[in-house]
């Protein structure tokens, strides 16, 4: 059977509207053009009604929480199933944290027995990177105390700092929604404990260079924390670019890096992530801690690791997804940020709530919203999914900005 993230069908031509106007006031006169709607209709294309996205239900099409939407890793699902009678037992996978290190260049440290992480190490591990970043808020923001951002960004580590009486310094994107570093430099001042650095950005997608970082990294203060979180850089187009901030941990005792097996592992579902730095800052992190990942996702994260095989076909499938995406926007006018990431930031130029609204409600279309969560009136935030899944969001789209 071809597997369905294999399938990569031939994109339908793009959507003009004047085109299609012009060309529908000729010929037979068959159609009576009474309303938008009835134009949309018929330009329309595919919907989601016979969409089969893996983990949603059928007729769902769900790009909204860049998850992977090839399915989880053939050898992640193995590992849960071979370990599935045994989670009665808090048996970690105990060559996670050993995996973990090597794969970044960074000290393998021995696991004693009876220990549940082992001491010294350069890894901690979380639900999800999400309590990696809780623990960098718990840790270092506290009231008083102030964290630099890019706005719009992700916001994670604030949304926790925000509750223990800490502040945040937006720094604005540039005019090519490029973090602004020498902006979110000078904005550090002597309550400054944290500069958050997300690569890629998020809702951008857009990378800062290596060399950028590196230089960044080597001018800040060495008593402010340089939280790097690297949830997407896995879909850099670039290979050298996936090697991230890791490196700069030898040589820099400020800089924390977070990722997580949720996106290019396609285990979003399982939660677990972690977070690399030097051993002093991995102990401050694990005293801010709730909680550990659970066996079976542990078990899991060390399959699919090495399912490299897996981890190529969710960046081919994303990024065919993203050159699918810019080549109807280019043809259909529609405003884009090129992304090295899972998911495009778009501009429709009508109000973001109503367009998600209507996407939701009249064509089971689920797509994240720039308004309602950076204050981004007209933007849109698409993930790349499976073919059948992007052409009927293009479909259902159309429509919505036609009638809209």
């Amino acid at each position: 059977m071809v597997d369905r993230a294999d399938r990569m069908q031939e994109a339908p031509s793009g959507f003009s509207r004047r085109g299609f106007l012009k060309g529908m006031m000729v010929g037979a006169g068959a159609v009576s053009l009474g309303s938008y709607e009835a134009v949309a209709q018929m330009i329309s294309g595919p919907n989601a009604r016979p969409v089969r996205g893996w983990g949603v239900p059928e007729g769902l099409v769900r790009l909204s929480g860049n998850e992977m939407p090839i399915g989880p890793s053939p050898r992640a699902v193995e590992a849960v199933l071979e370990n599935v009678y045994s989670f009665n037992r808090y048996n970690r996978n105990r060559d996670i944290y050993t995996k973990i290190a090597e794969r970044h260049g960074l000290p393998v440290v021995e696991w004693p027995p009876n220990t549940f992480t082992p001491p010294g190490a350069w890894v901690t591990l979380g639900c999800g990177s999400s309590e990696v970043l809780f623990a960098v808020a718990s840790a270092y923001l506290r009231d008083g105390t102030e964290v630099v951002e890019a706005s719009p960004g992700y916001a994670g580590v604030f949304r926790t700092a925000e509750a223990y009486g800490a502040k945040a310094k937006w720094v604005p994107l540039t005019s090519d929604f490029q973090q602004d570093l020498d902006a979110m430099k000078a904005a550090i001042g002597e309550n400054t404990r944290v500069v958050v650095v997300t690569n890629p950005g998020n809702p951008t997608g857009v990378l800062v260079p290596p060399d950028a970082l590196k230089k960044f990294v080597q001018e800040v203060p060495s008593d402010v924390i340089v939280f790097v979180d690297e949830a997407y850089i896995e879909f850099s187009k670039n290979p050298e670019d996936r090697v991230g901030a890791a490196p700069l941990i030898l040589d820099h005792a400020n800089v924390i890096v977070a990722r997580t097996f949720s996106k290019i592992m396609g285990m979003a579902g399982l939660g677990v992530g972690y977070g690399l730095a030097q051993p002093d800052v991995i102990d401050k992190l694990h005293q801010n801690k709730g909680g550990r990942p659970s066996m079976l996702s542990t078990n899991a994260a060390v399959a699919g690791m090495d399912d490299h095989d897996y981890q190529d076909r969710a960046r081919a499938v994303t990024w065919a997804g993203q050159e699918y995406f810019a080549s109807q926007f280019d043809e259909m006018g529609i405003e884009y940020v090129p992304s090295q990431s899972s998911f495009m930031l778009i501009n429709v130029k009508k109000d973001a709530d109503e367009v998600v609204r209507k996407l939701r409600e009249e064509y089971n279309v689920m797509v994240g919203n720039g308004k309602r969560r950076w204050e981004m009136d007209t933007w849109l935030r698409v993930t790349s999914g499976l073919q059948e899944e992007n052409e009927a969001f293009m479909a259902a789209l159309r429509k919505v900005l036609v009638s809209s």
